[in-house]
């Protein structure tokens, strides 16, 4: 569990075999998305084409649009190089702009990472 308490924004990256998970927790707006894009960029320079890049949001506790706009670039992105972008969130926080803004009809949505991650095997 990240503890998002002393910064806005916190991220940690993870390999789970050649799949990259970019856990986020805390706040998702305006202040914190360039750090957040320079965590993503990370993210998907790390990714190996087929595999995954899962953005895990379970402990995001606001999300404005420019969370939605990282997300939308990091998909163009990922669609250029091959690696398949995957979200988990579970949180209505998460769900309900992605919903009210029809970006989740154009991102892999999971319950949960492992679930994103089981995706691969299925792929």
């Amino acid at each position: 569990m990240l503890d998002s308490s002393l910064s806005p924004l916190l991220v940690q990256q993870e390999m789970h075999g050649l799949s990259v998970v970019l856990r986020v927790a805390g706040e998702l707006d305006q202040v914190t998305a360039p750090a957040l894009r320079a965590n993503l960029q990370t993210a998907l320079a790390a990714a190996t084409p087929p595999h995954s890049l899962v953005i895990d949001l379970a402990e995001v506790e606001f999300f404005g649009s420019a969370g939605l706009n990282a997300l939308l670039e990091l998909r163009r992105e990922t669609v250029a190089k091959g690696v398949q972008l995957r979200v988990a969130a579970a949180h209505k926080i998460v769900l309900r702009p992605l919903g009210m803004t029809g970006v989740d009809r154009v991102l892999g949505l999971y319950p949960d990472v492992e679930q994103a991650l089981a995706a691969d095997s299925h792929a």
